[in-house]
C-alpha cells in the first residue's frame, strides 16, 4: 500500500508529543552532539543492568513489603530446593546450594520482578535423563555448560526462537511435566529407591518392585499431602472479605508458608522419634553438612576413582542436554514473564511515587528474551561455581511472591541470606526431614501446573491448537519433555512453513459497472514458497471463465515480495495468452502494487499496472469492447466519461 502523507493535524500531534518526551527540551548546540550520547548509554545500563531502574527510588513502603515477601519466600525455597535435589538424584543440600546466588545475580539482572531464581521439579526432571548413572560432578558441568550456552544465545540476540514456542506447547509442556514429576514421587511415597531415565522404565520399575514398599514412608507422605492441601485451602479464607483483617493476614501467611511448617512438624517429629527409640521406620534425607560450599570454577575434565572424562567424553555423555537445559530453563521465566510485568526504563523527572510500578512496567505479556537469557545464563555459570545444578524461575514462587505482596527484586536479598544462614547453620538438622515429606512438597506445588481446561477449550474452538497440544502432551510423556518440546517446535515450524507457502487468497468474481472480472486479494506477503500456489488458484478461475474475463489482482494488503514471486507473477500474465498473439490473451491487472515491488515484476504485453479504480474501469472497458461484450456506441459514452478521446476508423 502507498504511503500516505500525513495531516497537518498529525504533523503538529507528533511535533508536540516529541516536544513533552523527558529529555526533548532544546540544548545549546555545544551539548546538542553530546547529550545524545549520554542518553544512549544510560538506556543501555538501565536495560542491562535493570536494579539502577528502581533503587534510586526506593521507599521505606516498598522496604517492608519486600522484607516480608523475601522472609515468606526463603522459607518456601528451603523445602522445595532440597526436594528438588532428590528429583535430580542429587542429595539435598545441592538443592539449597542453587538457591541463594542465582537470586541474588537476578536481583541485580533480572527484568521480570517476581521471577525468583532457583531448583525447580521441571529443570531437575529434565537434567535426571542426562546426569543419571554419571558422578555428580556431572551435574555441576551441565549447569556450568547451560549457562553458557545462554550467555552465548542472549549475545547473539537469540531469544526470537522462543516465539516459536506457541502456548498450547508451553501448557502441554508445563502439564506432561507435572505427571512425570507426580510419577516419579510415587516410589519416594512408598519408600522404593531407585532412579531410572524415563516414564515407561519408572514405571515399569515401579510395578516390579511394588511388594518392597513401606507403609510408614506412605503414611507420612499422606499425611503431609492432607496437611498441605488443608493449609492450602486457608487461602481462600484470606481472600474473604467478610472476615476480620487479622484473621486474613494470618490466614496468608500460614497458607505461604506450609511447606515451611511440614517440613518443621516432620523434623521435630524425627528427631524426637530418634531421640525415644534411636530410629524411625521411614527413609530421612541424607548428606546434609553445615559448611558454606567453596567458590571453584568446575573443571572440564572428570576424575573418578572409577575412571576419568575427557572435556569431549563429556559433552559425548550429557549429549543434547547441554542446548534442551537452557531452552526448558528460560521457558519458566517467558511464560511467567507473560503473566507479569518487567521493568523498563524511564527518565526519573516527574515520577509519581505512589504508582512507579505502573511507570516503570511494559505492558503484561512483554518480555526481554535476550536480557532473561543472559540474567539466567550467569545465574547458572556462577552457580555451578558453588556445586549448585541448574535452575529457573518456577510458578509456584512466582504465585508467592504475589500473595505477599512483592515489589522489587530486592526480596531475592533477603532470600539469599535466609539460604546462605540454612546452609551455615541448620544443615545437620536436614537430616531428621523425611524424604516423603519432601515428595509431597514437590507433589503438592507441581498439581497446580496442570492444566486440562486449555485443551477442552482448544477442542471446541480451535482443532489445530489442539493436535499440537495433543502432540507435545503424548510425546513429552512417553519419551521425556526434551522429546516433546523438540517435536512440537518442529510441528510448530512446519505449520508456519505451510501458511506462508499456502497464505490467505481470495478469488472470487465481481462486477464493476455490469463489466466482469476475477479480483485476486491476497491475504499477506506472497513469497516464492506461495507463488506457485497462486498461479494455479488465478489459472484454475480463468479456466472456469473461459479466459474471457480479466484478472485483477488487489495487492493492497501484500506485505512482501521476493524476486521469484515476482518473476512468477511476470510467469502467470505468460500463462494467460493462449495463443502467440497477445491481443487474444487475457489481461493481467495489478491493483494498487508498492512502487518497490512494481520494480520487481517484469513488464509484458498483457499485464499493466493501476492505481485507481477508474483506471481499473478504463482497462475493464477496452476489455469487454474487445471482447464484444459491450457494442461501440457504449464503449465511446464510458470513454468519454472517463475523460478519454477515441478515435474511431
Amino acid at each position: 500500500m502507498y504511503p500516505q502523507l500525513e495531516t497537518e493535524a498529525e504533523a503538529l500531534e507528533k511535533a508536540t508529543a516529541r516536544a513533552l518526551l523527558p529529555g526533548a527540551i532544546s540544548k545549546p548546540a555545544s551539548e546538542a552532539g553530546k547529550a545524545p550520547t549520554e542518553s544512549k548509554w544510560k538506556r543501555r545500563l538501565h536495560r542491562h543492568v535493570p536494579v539502577f531502574q528502581w533503587l534510586p527510588l526506593y521507599t521505606t513502603e516498598w522496604g517492608i513489603d519486600d522484607f516480608i515477601a523475601g522472609i515468606t519466600l526463603g522459607l518456601t525455597i528451603i523445602p522445595e530446593s532440597m526436594a528438588c535435589a532428590l528429583l535430580a538424584g542429587l542429595p539435598a543440600r545441592y538443592g539449597l546450594c542453587s538457591a541463594f546466588i542465582g537470586p541474588l545475580i537476578y536481583m541485580v539482572f533480572g527484568s521480570i520482578d517476581k521471577v525468583i531464581i532457583g531448583p525447580t521439579s521441571l529443570v531437575a526432571l529434565v537434567s535426571v535423563q542426562f546426569t543419571v548413572g554419571r558422578p555428580i560432578e556431572f551435574a555441576f558441568l551441565l549447569t556450568f555448560l547451560s549457562g553458557i550456552v545462554q550467555i552465548i544465545m542472549g549475545t547473539l540476540r537469540m531469544g526470537f526462537i522462543f516465539e516459536f514456542i506457541s502456548m498450547p506447547v508451553i501448557k502441554a509442556f508445563s502439564s506432561a511435566t507435572a505427571i512425570l514429576v507426580i510419577e516419579s514421587q510415587l516410589k519416594v511415597l512408598l519408600g522404593i529407591k531407585y532412579l531410572v531415565a524415563g516414564l515407561i522404565n519408572s514405571v515399569g520399575m515401579l510395578s516390579s518392585r511394588i511388594d518392597e514398599s513401606n507403609m510408614a514412608d506412605l503414611t507420612v507422605g499422606i499425611c503431609a499431602i492432607v496437611f498441605l492441601l488443608l493449609l492450602e485451602l486457608l487461602e481462600r479464607v484470606a481472600h474473604n472479605e467478610n472476615r476480620s483483617k487479622t484473621m486474613r493476614i494470618c490466614c496468608r501467611y500460614l497458607s505461604t508458608s506450609r511447606n515451611t511448617l511440614i517440613v518443621l512438624i516432620a523434623g521435630i517429629v524425627s528427631f524426637i522419634w530418634i531421640q525415644i527409640s534411636g530410629q524411625v521406620p521411614y527413609a530421612l534425607s541424607k548428606n546434609a553438612l553445615a559448611t558454606l560450599p567453596n567458590f571453584t570454577v568446575p573443571s572440564l575434565d572428570i576424575v573418578t576413582p572409577e575412571r576419568s572424562y575427557s572435556f569431549w567424553e563429556v559433552l559425548k555423555e550429557l549429549n543434547m542436554g547441554i542446548i534442551v537445559i537452557p531452552i526448558v530453563g528460560i521457558l519458566t521465566n517467558i511464560s511467567i514473564g507473560k503473566l507479569s510485568e518487567y521493568w523498563q526504563w524511564k527518565s526519573e523527572e516527574n515520577i509519581d511515587f505512589n504508582n512507579f510500578h505502573l511507570l516503570f512496567a511494559a505492558p503484561k505479556g512483554l518480555v526481554d528474551t535476550n536480557q532473561e537469557l543472559l540474567t539466567v545464563g550467569l545465574c547458572n555459570m556462577f552457580g555451578s561455581c558453588v556445586q549448585a545444578m541448574p535452575s529457573s524461575g518456577a510458578f509456584t514462587r512466582y504465585a508467592i511472591s504475589t500473595a505477599c505482596g512483592l515489589r522489587t527484586p530486592l526480596a531475592n536479598l533477603y532470600l539469599g541470606i535466609i539460604v546462605l544462614l540454612a546452609l551455615s547453620y541448620l544443615s545437620p538438622y536436614f537430616n531428621y526431614i523425611p524424604e516423603a515429606t519432601l515428595a509431597a512438597i514437590l507433589i503438592c506445588s507441581i498439581f497446580t501446573l496442570l492444566d486440562f481446561k486449555l485443551p477442552l477449550r482448544l477442542w471446541r474452538d480451535s482443532k489445530r491448537d489442539f493436535a499440537t497440544w495433543l502432540l507435545c502432551f503424548c510425546v513429552s510423556v512417553l519419551f521425556g519433555v526434551e522429546v516433546g518440546l523438540f517435536v512440537s517446535i518442529v510441528v510448530t515450524a512446519l505449520h508456519l512453513l505451510f501458511l506462508w507457502a499456502r497464505p490467505e487468497i481470495r478469488v472470487k468474481i465481481e462486477q464493476l459497472e455490469e463489466m466482469q472480472y476475477i479480483r485476486v486479494t491476497p491475504g499477506n506477503g506472497i513469497y516464492f514458497p506461495a507463488i506457485n500456489y497462486l498461479r494455479e488458484r488465478v489459472l484454475k478461475a480463468c479456466t472456469q471463465a473461459d479466459f474471457k474475463i480479466t484478472v485483477v489482482i488487489d495487492g493492497q494488503r501484500i506485505s512482501g515480495m521476493d524476486y521469484t514471486a515476482a518473476q512468477g507473477i511476470s510467469k502467470l500474465s505468460s500463462d494467460l495468452c493462449r495463443q502467440a498473439d497477445a491481443s487474444s490473451s487475457t489481461l493481467l491487472i495489478l491493483f494498487r502494487f508498492p512502487e518497490h515491488l512494481q520494480r520487481l515484476i517484469d513488464h509484458t504485453d498483457n499485464l499493466v499496472f493501476c492505481e485507481t479504480e477508474g483506471k481499473v474501469k478504463e482497462f475493464l472497458t477496452q476489455e469487454s469492447l474487445r471482447n464484444g461484450y459491450i457494442n461501440l456506441k457504449e464503449h465511446i459514452r464510458a470513454s468519454i466519461d472517463l475523460g478519454y478521446k477515441i478515435d474511431i476508423d
